[in-house]
């Protein structure tokens, strides 16, 4: 069973990515699903760049996710869920990937519950995951119950690069567990550099999956994941 099978792709940091070449270079290093920014708060983003990720991922039977972080500047719960449907419906995709952090966690309303009531009214079925902090015990305020409630596989943020002792995957995946199925839990590796903290050596990156047995991860993200992290990750069954 391949480990590693997914790619996070964004349009608006940087220069916005040609499709074709992101895909082509994914399925190379064993990628088997890219998600692709799709909306910001509750705007729409590039509808035409989506198609083009589409298309490009159908001609090389991949999957093809929309993501977006939700709640900027301030949470909508039900204007960002059906920015989120429209964002599905355009790119024709076969999942969703709901990012909700910091500013559901703080807002005082029950915004989770919102969200999950409208999008499950909207697409009662299909198949979705909830992005978010890696461990819930640091963030009670937060409501996980409520899209796990929802039907949403956890997808947790296992940051590993940015808090060593605490983001573990094998931690952050104990923690969720609490919440959601663990067989349906989809950690996402950080493979990138913030605030002076940089990547994980590729040894302790490939160890890091190695901790956690039975389930299959994805890279955060295109753009910053080197190419020796992408390779040493497809070498792990």
């Amino acid at each position: 069973m391949a480990r590693v099978t997914g790619l996070w792709v964004y349009q608006t940091l940087g220069k916005r990515p040609d499709p074709d070449a992101v895909a082509a270079s994914a399925q190379r290093h064993g990628i088997q699903w890219i998600t692709a920014q799709a909306i910001e708060g509750d705007d729409m983003l590039d509808r035409d760049w989506l198609r083009g990720m589409r298309k490009a991922t159908a001609k090389r039977g991949m999957r093809l996710g929309v993501h977006g972080f939700v709640g900027r500047p301030r949470p909508q719960p039900i204007a960002e869920a059906r920015a989120m449907v429209k964002a599905i419906d355009n790119a024709d995709a076969d999942f969703a990937i709901v990012n909700a952090e910091i500013q559901y966690e703080k807002s005082p309303r029950p915004d989770s519950k919102t969200f999950v009531r409208e999008y499950r009214r909207l697409k009662p079925e299909f198949p979705s995951y909830f992005s978010s902090f890696g461990r819930p015990k640091f963030h009670p305020s937060l409501d996980f119950a409520a899209w796990a409630n929802g039907d949403f596989d956890g997808m947790p943020q296992a940051y590993e690069n940015l808090n060593a002792q605490a983001l573990k995957p094998a931690d952050c995946v104990k923690d969720w567990a609490r919440f959601f199925p663990r067989g349906g839990l989809r950690p996402t590796l950080g493979c990138f550099a913030e605030n002076g903290k940089g990547p994980l050596p590729v040894t302790r990156l490939v160890r890091s999956v190695q901790d956690v047995p039975g389930l299959r991860f994805n890279v955060f993200r295109h753009g910053t994941v080197k190419k020796a992290e992408l390779e040493a990750l497809h070498a792990i069954s």
